[in-house]
């Protein structure tokens, strides 16, 4: 602005002409305004080959960003790496499938990590290239479109320009992998303030400007003990990030890596517009989870789908291996005495009667579900359960040792 646009005038009819002057170049900031459209001018994105969409079905779309959280060396950094190579390819991972737009020529990819040095990313190279058994040529794709950046040294501000810079002077990229968060916020984590600033202000700006999706790697909390994790509800989990809850909410999607007691399986979760990842389980019904493990050959870095049998020994055993003990038809009997009822309903009255963790019960349900023994309806925000034909013919082959309709305490 010169001195003699309107505002100058106006500022010096109230202020110091220092004062004016400092104004009017903060002011220069915000003189270019945002766009602002009608209602009827908004534009329903393409069906299909959608360049904007990079996961199914607008999961993540550009200028989008879906966190991948995860506790401390699990494998976040290798099922990133896993990530990256398929969908350089064009192929989807577990269900996490890239938009219809890139089946054909794969994506551009930026990782930036911080934690690994040369010799870890490519044993985690080797250990996917290997374990997902990729033809020479796929293999030789994959590597062309992928590119890799450590940057240890900045944060903050800092890492937002050097970011900026890598995609203006590599770019075009379609996505980019960050590895972890932790390493380039350049501020408190548990800070509203400081967490707002680096996801809102530094690098939502950016990732449009660039028009590129990222993921961003980010460790979890603790583990939850006692009734804290008991009571955790499925939306509940987009909130495992460690520090502010401030890290999911701007960004678009959620992806978490849980510990379910094993060295090798694990729980992947979508806890955030999860539904539109469109996962089904074994009988054909929607869910947001799904159990991954470990490849079984030592030193190949790499994870697969776990089977099912490895996922029911685990639900079937306690902390430390120790048997639950606990017949699911119980859960089924629950069930039938009082069907329509919500998860937390019988949490609460099976492990009253049975004398166990409301977790040991969330987990039997689970497993309830995926034997197709148990279904559910879903109203407004709450689920209400009943059992299936399926699941009536099992309980009625294992009787129950209680009396459901008696023992059960009352709930609302």
């Amino acid at each position: 602005m010169s001195e003699a646009s309107p505002l100058n005038h106006l500022l010096n009819g109230f202020l110091d002409t220092p004062d004016a002057e400092n104004v009017e170049k903060e002011a220069v900031k915000i003189e270019a305004l945002p766009v602002v459209r009608g209602l009827d001018d908004l534009r329903t994105p393409p069906a299909t080959n959608d360049p904007s969409e990079l996961i199914m079905h607008r999961f993540l779309y550009r200028g989008g960003v879906c966190l991948l959280l995860g506790p401390t060396g699990v494998g976040k950094s290798s099922l990133l790496m896993q990530l990256a190579i398929h969908f350089a390819l064009g192929k989807p991972l577990f269900g996490i499938t890239p938009g219809t737009a890139y089946r054909e020529r794969g994506m551009r990819i930026l990782l930036i990590q911080a934690e690994n040095d040369e010799g870890d990313l490519a044993e985690m190279r080797d250990g996917v290239l290997a374990g997902c058994e990729l033809t020479a040529a796929e293999k030789a794709q994959a590597s062309s479109r992928i590119m890799v950046c450590t940057v240890n040294d900045r944060s903050s501000d800092k890492f937002a320009l050097t970011l900026d810079a890598l995609l203006t002077e590599h770019g075009p990229f379609d996505l980019v992998l960050v590895d972890p968060a932790f390493a380039y916020l350049g501020g408190d984590s548990n800070s509203q303030k400081d967490v707002s600033r680096f996801m809102r202000e530094l690098l939502n700006p950016l990732l449009h400007r660039h028009q590129v999706g990222l993921i961003l790697a980010h460790h979890t909390n603790k583990p939850l003990r006692g009734k804290e994790k008991d009571n955790w509800e499925a939306g509940d989990y987009a909130y495992l990030g460690a520090g502010s809850a401030e890290w999911i909410n701007p960004a678009r999607a959620a992806l978490a890596l849980r510990s379910i007691g094993s060295d090798n399986v694990f729980e992947l979760r979508a806890p955030k517009r999860g539904k539109r990842l469109r996962w089904e389980d074994e009988n054909k019904q929607p869910t947001t989870t799904q159990f991954i493990a470990h490849h079984r050959d030592v030193g190949v870095i790499c994870w697969r789908k776990a089977e099912p049998a490895e996922v029911e020994e685990l639900m079937a055993e306690g902390k430390g291996g120790r048997p639950r003990r606990i017949n699911p038809a119980e859960v089924l009997h629950c069930i039938a005495a009082d069907e329509g009822r919500s998860q937390a309903a019988y949490k609460d009255r099976a492990s009253a009667v049975l004398g166990c963790a409301p977790s040991t019960i969330q987990d039997l349900i689970g497993l309830a579900i995926r034997k197709g023994w148990v279904r559910f309806t879903q109203e407004g925000n709450r689920k209400r359960y009943a059992l299936t034909e399926k699941g009536r013919a099992y309980a009625s082959e294992h009787p129950s040792s209680h009396n459901w309709r008696e023992e059960s305490p009352e709930t609302t």
